[in-house]
């Protein structure tokens, strides 16, 4: 995990229920070591766990996620690895779903894991519809 502080989104902090000035972020860039498969394999794991093993517990039926519209290898990575549904795995364009600092250097398509809080907080229809319900985490 790396702590982040935003900077390029700052005037977001305070104005919804998911953006905090202080975070820690458990995405990565893999230097040869290991890519797209092993990276959600690692999250899907590391999200489904129960604490006990080390893991956040959470329920998978109510995890979502995104990917770049354009990485039908990330889709199906999704499916195969964490057995998700079509309907909750979703594509998106670069603004939400391709990862770079605003400047040159290591930049890519990504996935976000997003977490169903319920209907009591927003719309159905997963994270493209309603980005309070369906909290990146």
């Amino acid at each position: 995990m790396q702590k982040c502080v935003r900077t390029l989104d700052i005037e977001e902090v305070g104005r919804t229920t998911r953006h905090g000035s202080f975070f820690q972020m458990n995405g990565n860039f893999s230097f040869g070591d290991y890519f797209k498969q092993e990276a959600i394999t690692f999250a899907w794991e590391l999200s489904t766990a129960p604490v006990a093993d080390g893991g956040y517990g959470l329920d998978p039926a109510q995890i979502w996620v995104t990917v770049h519209h354009s990485d039908d290898e990330a889709r199906s990575l999704w499916r195969r690895i964490a057995d998700l549904p079509d309907e909750r795995i979703v594509a998106r364009g670069d603004e939400d779903n391709f990862w770079s600092m605003g400047v040159p250097g290591p930049c890519s398509p990504c996935s976000e894991l997003c977490y169903d809080r319920g209907p009591e907080l927003g719309r159905t229809g997963g994270p493209a519809v309603d980005e309070d319900r369906y909290m990146e985490f």
